[in-house]
C-alpha cells in the first residue's frame, strides 16, 4: 500500500476541519479524537477516521498544518470529496 500525506490547511482552521469532517461523513467514515498533545511550543491533536476503504489518521499540529494520512487511493477520494463540497478546484 503507497501511503500519502496531504496537507488540507493551517492547524489552526476550524473551518477545515469541520469541511473534512463533512467530506468524511460522506464517505461514510467514522471520525474519532485520539488523543492531543501540547509538548514543547507544539500543540498536537490527533483523530482516526475508520470506513469502507481503511482507515486514515488525521492530524494537527503547530507549524505542521492539518493533515490527512493514509493509502494514496483513499486520501486522493477524501481530498475530491473535500473540495468538491469547498467549490475549490
Amino acid at each position: 500500500m503507497q501511503v500519502e500525506t496531504w496537507v488540507v490547511a493551517d492547524e489552526y482552521d476550524d473551518a477545515a476541519l469541520a469541511q473534512l469532517k463533512v467530506a468524511l461523513s460522506d464517505l461514510q467514515y467514522t471520525f474519532r479524537h485520539r488523543w492531543s498533545a501540547i509538548i514543547g511550543s507544539q500543540d498536537v491533536r490527533q483523530w482516526e477516521a475508520v470506513g469502507p476503504g481503511g482507515r486514515l489518521i488525521i492530524e494537527s499540529e503547530t507549524y505542521m498544518g492539518l493533515s490527512v494520512e493514509g493509502s494514496a487511493s483513499l486520501v486522493a477520494e477524501l481530498q475530491a470529496r473535500y473540495e468538491k463540497a469547498s467549490g475549490d478546484s
